[in-house]
């Protein structure tokens, strides 16, 4: 499973190539390797993303730092230079080039975790995690209403939010979700 998606935005094909092996090994997802600042409507569209960006670029992203914060992204400064930078207060961490493998992989462990936190079943409602249940256990949709006297309709718009919330589509992966967050008893 992946723990979260990420943007390297840093001119050096050395630092990026760096920072994607590291981001890899902590299974995030590389969306994109950017060598400068993108456009307005590009920035607007990250959400939920990972973004590390050159601390050089700070005063160009300053405007987008309202909305990037708004859209649920985590700023990672990249510190390349000796002289600490008043900017980089604005991120959530800032990685050195001369910090060891294993800060920055500990700075990546920290994203994981407030990544995994954020998508765990307490996202769910309390409903959503009742009929989860009912689903993981085989229930069929008239079943679910039948039982928690809801209309099928209902079940329908129910299930729609657990899949777009926990992004897993299928029933199978449903029910091993549940099984994993001990919604409901695994057997073999």
């Amino acid at each position: 499973m992946q723990a979260g998606k990420s943007i390297i935005i840093h001119k050096s094909p050395i630092i990026q190539q760096g920072l994607k092996s590291i981001l890899l090994s902590r299974n995030i997802v590389i969306s994109d390797i950017i060598n400068d600042v993108p456009e307005c409507a590009v920035i607007s569209n990250w959400k939920d993303t990972l973004l590390l960006i050159d601390i050089r670029f700070a005063n160009e992203f300053r405007k987008h730092f309202k909305i990037l914060r708004k859209n649920g992204n985590e700023l990672i400064g990249i510190e390349t230079s000796d002289s600490a930078d008043e900017l980089s207060a604005e991120f959530d961490t800032v990685l050195d080039i001369n910090d060891s493998t294993e800060i920055i992989i500990r700075k990546m462990s920290d994203y994981v975790s407030r990544i995994s936190d954020t998508k765990s079943n307490n996202q769910l409602s309390v409903r959503e995690i009742e009929l989860l249940t009912m689903v993981a256990q085989g229930y069929s949709n008239k079943q679910i209403a039948d039982q928690l006297y809801i209309s099928i309709h209902t079940v329908i718009t129910h299930r729609k939010n657990i899949t777009s919330k926990l992004g897993i589509k299928s029933i199978s992966g449903l029910t091993l979700y549940a099984a994993l967050n001990n919604m409901v008893e695994y057997h073999q």
